[in-house]
């Protein structure tokens, strides 16, 4: 098929290379010249993995970019649309680049005959397909939805660092469709790239908006709960968060059910905010979606409050992982750096390692903390190191720069042998090794005995 991709970000170009490794021609679109310029020469700057290499693929497929939405629309047969939805004041998401986007592809079907698929794929709350977005489309090309284009809602379940995978081995497809026609296109063109049987759900438009925006509030929730579990596993003596979350996942489920730290990035966090704020819009309870993010923030400050703990004022402490997770460079919303800010605010030096993200931890922070160029360096500058992260290249590092160091791994995630040459290890969500009688008896005393009379 001829398709256009409009915004190549990190999930528009990760898309855009799907498709031509599948045999593609498609047309990408981007306000960035110089991005265009590097595709146009077959550079793509991306830290994606798997991109550039399908690009790279002997496919039948082409690319080719440009900074017209006009002509990129012109010349193909579908358009996903995947620009930024930037969180506005009031908690909601600004359709400003969505509706800008809608001008330039309504305006080059003025000039076209034949029906063209038009599939949104940024993040939008419910009911701006219908309420906004349709009708903008509409009064710019003259047409209407179901005879002149059809329109889908058609959002991914991605994670930045795997965004190719999740596009080519999502969870499920899903597709709210303001006709069938439009949704059977829709579908076609993911067919082509997925490589499991993954179920399809289709919907209408403010089905699938609800659908997208609920399933990071779940899934927020399930961090949020696991996080609950590790603070009480950590005050509890004999208690072990990670022995009562397999537990639970039996009936539970294991996905995203994990105690450690809080959960940031770029969606997670506002998403929650969102749903919130467009629940009390309708006039509907929004307590949940608001509590969930108050339970994320009361977490990071309970951490927080566990590093102190095993700091002094003066102490270096050192941060081994600075992104939101592992493999990727993305800061937003990452909780080492609200927690370097925080340590720096309490009288302590901060050294950080994040082979990925330092270079954006740098342009943030400046030299306000100090990095290092591996985890053995980060380790050997810290008076107490914390493991922020799960990082991968941690199973590789020479530990014995910290036999004096106080480690505070959130993730209980370092092994036994490296955990026998440490001078003092702190897993978060392991309780003390006292008993549980004395220890009630000290932080709950009588009023225990009244909890169970």
């Amino acid at each position: 098929m001829q398709i256009s991709v409009v915004g190549l970000g990190k999930v528009g170009l990760s898309l855009t290379s799907c498709l031509v490794a599948a045999g593609h021609n498609v047309v990408g679109a981007d306000v960035d010249a110089s991005l265009v310029d590097c595709l146009n020469r077959r550079l793509y700057p991306t830290s994606e993995p798997g991109v550039a290499e399908r690009f790279s693929r002997p496919s039948p497929g082409t690319l080719t970019a440009t900074t017209e939405v006009a002509r990129a629309v012109r010349d193909t047969d579908a358009t996903f649309v995947i620009v930024p939805t930037p969180s506005n004041v009031l908690g909601g998401f600004s359709l400003r680049y969505v509706l800008a986007a809608c001008d330039d592809i309504g305006h080059a079907l003025r000039e076209k005959t034949g029906r063209h698929t038009i599939a949104i794929v940024s993040t939008l709350l419910p009911g701006s397909s219908d309420a906004i977005v349709i009708p903008r489309i509409e009064a710019a090309s003259g047409k209407k939805q179901g005879s002149g284009f059809g329109y889908c809602y058609n959002p991914s379940f991605i994670a930045l660092g795997e965004v190719v995978n999740g596009i080519e081995r999502p969870d499920y497809l899903l597709i709210g469709e303001a006709d069938a026609l439009a949704g059977d296109t829709v579908l076609s063109i993911h067919q082509s790239i997925v490589t499991t049987s993954s179920p399809v759900s289709r919907m209408t438009p403010v089905e699938a908006e609800i659908a997208k925006i609920a399933s990071n509030t779940h899934e927020t929730m399930r961090v949020s709960f696991a996080n609950m579990l590790l603070s009480i596993c950590s005050e509890v003596p004999g208690a072990n968060v990670d022995h009562i979350t397999e537990a639970l996942a039996h009936r539970m489920g294991r996905r995203f059910f994990k105690g450690a730290v809080p959960y940031g990035g770029p969606c997670w966090p506002r998403d929650n905010v969102a749903f919130s704020a467009f629940m009390d819009a309708i006039r509907t309870p929004s307590a949940l979606p608001r509590a969930v993010d108050t339970v994320n923030a009361e977490h990071g400050r309970y951490v927080f409050r566990k590093i102190l703990e095993q700091s002094n004022a003066g102490d270096t402490v050192g941060l081994l992982g600075l992104a939101y997770k592992p493999g990727t460079p993305i800061i937003d919303r990452a909780f080492a750096i609200d927690l370097a800010t925080w340590l720096m605010n309490e009288d302590r030096s901060v050294v950080g390692w994040d082979p990925l993200a330092e270079d954006e931890v740098r342009a943030l922070l400046g030299a306000r903390i100090a990095y290092a160029d591996s985890a053995a360096e980060c380790l050997n500058r810290s008076d107490v190191a914390v493991v922020t992260l799960p990082m991968p290249q941690l199973m590789d590092t020479d530990w014995t720069a910290a036999r004096n160091l106080t480690v505070i791994d959130c993730w209980r995630c370092l092994p036994a042998d490296v955990v026998r040459v440490l001078g003092r290890y702190v897993p978060l969500g392991i309780g003390p090794s006292t008993d549980v009688a004395s220890w009630l008896e000290k932080v709950a005393g009588d009023y225990f005995h009244r909890l169970t009379s």
